[in-house]
C-alpha cells in the first residue's frame, strides 16, 4: 500500500494503524509533542491504535521541539 509521509511516498503494509506507523519510523511513542494529521485532519492520540491508514493517505507527522 502506498502512502505519503511528510511529503515522501512510502510503501507500507496494508491495515497499518498510526501507532504502528510511528513505531516503524523509529519515533518514541512515550515522548510527548508528536501530532499526526491524515488527509489534513488531526487524529487524536487516543485514536492512533484504531485509525487504519488507507492506500493514498497523506500523513503529516509533526514533533514539537524545545529551544530558542
Amino acid at each position: 500500500m502506498q502512502i505519503r509521509i511528510n511529503g515522501e511516498d512510502k510503501e507500507v503494509q496494508p491495515n497499518l494503524n498510526i501507532k504502528e506507523l510511528i513505531k516503524q519510523l523509529n519515533m518514541d511513542l512515550l515522548k510527548s509533542g508528536i501530532a499526526v494529521a491524515v488527509d489534513r485532519e488531526v487524529i487524536p492520540k487516543s485514536k492512533w491504535e484504531t485509525f487504519i491508514l488507507e492506500d493514498g493517505s497523506v500523513v503529516e507527522i509533526i514533533r514539537a521541539v524545545q529551544g530558542g
